[in-house]
């Protein structure tokens, strides 16, 4: 074995002994053998970077995973000292996990232009030019079908709105509305100024969206049909119907409304279209909130501004409506007024038209990007100026980082004549925050456990009188050891027949949900109910408010809402399917004195499917499950407390 001589006692040549013992190590030349030197020979920190010489290892001389991580000092290696071509992409593993603030500031900004890019529609761009489905996406819409929107005055008194969609617990993007309804002949019916929409995302008390149909629908004033891809209407007269297309992001709660401020009830169809995703951040980091802003004068001044909006934040105009109305032929010269964007509090305008319909790319038409349905002379069926301008900001999208204000004109100081002192003038603005909404609603709480959860799997027979109250001189429901049932009957005794719940101790904003079908299949005019608000559980409890399953005939089945002998709400569902014997989930939500009904005819967890609100007549602590003339099973009957939700 080759060593060191040692002194005094190595006899041999001593020059020879210790080149026995270099060549172990070294080559001929006196450089060190290929993988002579390993880790383990180096005390730590040994060699410093100081200590190379550059260019002295290259990446040649460097054996495959000879060196990872963990041997290599936090910033001990710079861009400045790895020579160009060096590292390729091969040879950093996808489990790397480099960060993006890792990386250099042109390729972040060339990421954050392709999260941009992605977000340019309601879901990811393909090549059809469709877009492609985001992780878990499920799109829902369920139409209000042969709805009726109830006016203020109608009984039970006081407002009802019906509710196009609600969810909540989960992200995902609200993206279509449409509605047809009558009672729209003047500019003050219901499609027209005469009804109100509100949209409300991750704040159930602040809507984003409040204003008149007429106004949201870019039809304001009588505007003629007009088909664009956003926005359009399809029917002008006593009866009307518009949609428009929407991109508007929520983290957990939507909720869609549609209010009448007829003074008669009016016929109302209409759907709200929302899909579900896994997570809030497959939306980006862009457009996260949506809003419009806005107002409606009735007597403008003409040649004054009017603010449309002024906020602080970070975002993108998404589309600008303007609309007047001048009791005078004369009153064009409204025309001239200019619209202006101030952004980031810039003290003149950055960007600004030369007059009104300007800045709507002009007039007499309606295109993807402008449009000008209540134009000039046959444009609106109304007397004097009537103008609608709208535009969506497609291709050429104006963008504000820390504030946003916007001004219209009703006319322009020394420019054009208008013959009356004032207009009716009208201005919104839809935006895309940056920022997302923090969560604030009220909602049914899944997670705590129920105030009551009896799932009806008591012993075969009579229902227990300890926790049950039927009247004795109706049709009586039995358990059958997993549901309760009721038999079809035509007489007296089998009207109104109810089983209440009693000793339960409700809190005063609740959740009541069941599950029923009506079982027999040769009778019309069959009706399954789940009860509150009853004057009391025990002995019975008498008038209160109802959401039941009614059969009518074999192919016309309907949810209806009622309180007491009043039908604030009543819808058809099931597409002309025969439902017999098909399970229905009903649930009816009390929060202070509004009702709100839903149904369900899928199991959890599908969405439910809202109905409408209304301040209810009744306020009793009696609930349960009835039936009026039906042959029905029932399946449980849940109270849940509601939740607060603040994040």
């Amino acid at each position: 074995m080759a060593r060191l001589p040692i002194p005094g006692g190595d006899k041999g040549n001593w020059g020879t002994i210790l080149n026995d013992f270099l060549t172990q190590s070294h080559k001929s030349d006196g450089k060190l053998k290929d993988d002579s030197v390993g880790a383990a020979q180096l005390q730590d920190n040994a060699v410093t970077a100081s200590a190379i010489a550059p260019n002295a290892i290259t990446v040649t001389e460097l054996a495959g995973d000879s060196v990872d991580t963990t041997v290599i000092a936090d910033g001990s290696i710079t861009s400045a000292k790895i020579a160009d071509g060096t590292i390729v992409t091969g040879d950093i593993s996808p489990a790397a996990g480099i960060v993006k603030s890792q990386l250099s500031s042109s390729v972040q900004a060339s990421l954050d232009k392709a999260d941009t890019a992605l977000q340019s529609g309601t879901s990811v761009s393909s090549i059809s030019g469709f877009p492609l489905r985001l992780p878990g996406e499920k799109a829902v819409a369920v139409a209000q079908e042969v709805a009726v929107a109830r006016a203020e005055v109608s009984n039970p008194a006081g407002h009802k709105v019906v509710v196009l969609a609600e969810t909540w617990g989960k992200p995902g993007i609200l993206k279509h509305i449409w509605v047809a309804v009558d009672n729209s002949a003047t500019v003050d019916g219901f499609l027209e100024q005469g009804g109100v929409i509100r949209v409300y995302t991750d704040d159930d008390t602040t809507p984003a969206i409040s204003m008149s149909l007429g106004d949201f629908f870019c039809l304001a004033n009588r505007s003629d049909v007009f088909e664009t891809p956003r926005v359009g209407r399809s029917n002008r007269g006593s009866g009307g119907s518009a949609y428009r297309y929407l991109h508007m992001p929520f983290q957990k709660y939507l909720r869609v409304e549609i209010e009448s401020l007829m003074g008669t009830d009016s016929a109302f169809y209409g759907t709200a279209d929302y899909s579900l995703v896994d997570s809030f951040s497959d939306l980006g980091t862009q457009q996260l909130a949506y809003s419009i802003k806005g107002q409606r004068v009735a007597s403008q001044a003409v040649q004054t501004p009017m603010t449309v909006c002024d906020f602080d934040g970070s975002g993108q105009i998404e589309s600008l409506v303007v609309s007047f109305a001048g009791a005078d032929n004369g009153d064009w010269g409204v025309l001239e007024g200019d619209i202006q964007v101030y952004v980031d509090g810039e003290q003149f305008p950055i960007w600004s038209s030369s007059g009104m319909e300007d800045a709507f790319n002009g007039g007499w038409y309606a295109t993807p990007i402008g449009g000008y349905p209540a134009g000039r002379s046959g444009d609106s069926d109304q007397s004097g100026a009537n103008m609608t301008m709208y535009r969506f900001f497609l291709d050429d999208p104006i963008f504000y980082s820390s504030h946003l204000k916007v001004v219209a004109w009703a006319g322009q100081p020394g420019q054009g004549g208008i013959v009356s002192a004032t207009v009716d003038f009208a201005g919104y603005v839809g935006v895309w925050s940056s920022a997302a909404v923090t969560p604030s609603y009220t909602a049914v709480d899944g997670i705590s456990p129920p105030v009551l959860n009896d799932q009806m799997d008591q012993t075969a027979g009579a229902l227990d009188s300890g926790t049950w109250n039927q009247d004795g001189t109706r049709t009586q429901m039995v358990a059958t050891g997993s549901t309760f049932t009721v038999p079809y009957g035509s007489a007296s005794a089998d009207q109104d027949v109810r089983a209440a719940r009693k000793n339960v101790s409700l809190p005063s904003d609740y959740w009541l949900e069941t599950k029923v079908r009506i079982t027999d299949p040769s009778h019309d005019n069959q009706e399954a109910l789940l009860v509150m608000l009853g004057a009391t559980p025990d002995p019975y409890f008498g008038s209160a408010v109802h959401i039941g399953l009614r059969r009518y005939e074999q192919y016309n089945w309907h949810i209806q809402l009622r309180d007491d002998f009043d039908t604030p709400f009543d819808v058809t569902i099931g597409g002309g399917l025969d439902l017999t014997n098909m399970w229905a989930r009903l649930a009816l939500k009390k929060q202070g004195s509004k009702i709100t009904g839903y149904y369900s005819l899928n199991d959890t967890p599908s969405p439910w499917i809202p109905l409408g609100t209304w301040d209810a007549s009744k306020v009793g602590t009696g609930f349960g499950i009835a039936t009026w003339t039906a042959g029905a099973e029932f399946d449980y009957l849940v109270v849940r407390p509601l939740e607060d939700v603040t994040s």
